[in-house]
């Protein structure tokens, strides 16, 4: 019974370390989107970018993402980079992050907020 117990309370303590979801919002030439919501404490929240490359060629992205609340556009952000054939862009690691200046901590947190993938331009690099 008291390894039963042991392992619940292990279980418990892992389940707080899962790793966060990403909202996938769809893939576009060989590249996959997806997003999720940082809310660092003491700080404005924070839109974390993942995009994956799944050619085999360099592919730079070109996009702009609308924050929308409670379906009104409330705030443009853009990227422009370069993805390297089978690599990952993920958040702060590589700069693929945005802190929104319109939209507050409270509004994306009661569920009003959404991100949209508005307009994607999906080149090769080096091809200006």
């Amino acid at each position: 019974m008291r390894t039963g117990t042991t392992l619940l309370v292990l279980l418990l303590a892992f389940s707080g370390c899962a790793p966060v979801q990403y909202l996938q919002k769809g893939t576009q030439d060989g590249i996959d989107f997806a997003y999720r919501w940082n809310h660092p404490a003491g700080k404005p929240s924070e839109l974390i970018l993942k995009m994956t490359n799944t050619t085999t060629e360099d592919k730079r992205v070109d996009l702009v993402i609308d924050l929308y609340y409670q379906g009104v556009t409330v705030e443009s952000l853009e990227a422009d980079t370069c993805i390297k054939a089978g690599a990952t862009m993920n958040g702060k690691l590589n700069g693929i992050y945005f802190i929104p200046e319109r939209i507050t901590t409270a509004q994306i947190k009661d569920g009003g907020a959404t991100a949209e993938l508005t307009r994607t331009m999906i080149t090769r690099c080096g091809n200006e």
